[in-house]
């Protein structure tokens, strides 16, 4: 007899799956607004607020209006910090928290 996986395992599958959904769907946009690099440049460690000259201040404010717009969520003041920009990872983070 099987038996059912437990709660914290199906929890820790769906928080994976939640991570690189938004993971994956922040590439999409970092991707149409910074299109210079290849697909295969971005990832969840890909570097970013400083890393990459091209995410500047504009590309900065359309990606924060691109955020807030595609998972429905609000940006604070505080939010913007060079460690929630720091990586895709951290990104991810700070939308998920906020979602």
């Amino acid at each position: 007899m099987t038996s059912a996986p437990s709660i914290e395992i199906v929890t820790e599958q769906v928080t994976e799956r939640k991570v690189t959904q938004t993971s994956a769907q922040l590439i999409k946009l970092l991707i149409g607004i910074i299109p210079n690099y290849q697909d295969d440049f971005w990832h969840a460690e890909t570097e970013l607020f400083g890393a990459i000259a091209e995410f500047d201040s504009m590309a900065l404010v359309t990606l924060i209006g691109e955020i807030e717009a595609h998972f429905d969520i609000t940006l604070d003041d505080d939010d913007i910090s060079a460690n929630n920009f720091a990586s895709v990872a951290s990104l991810t983070e700070l939308v998920l928290e906020r979602s």
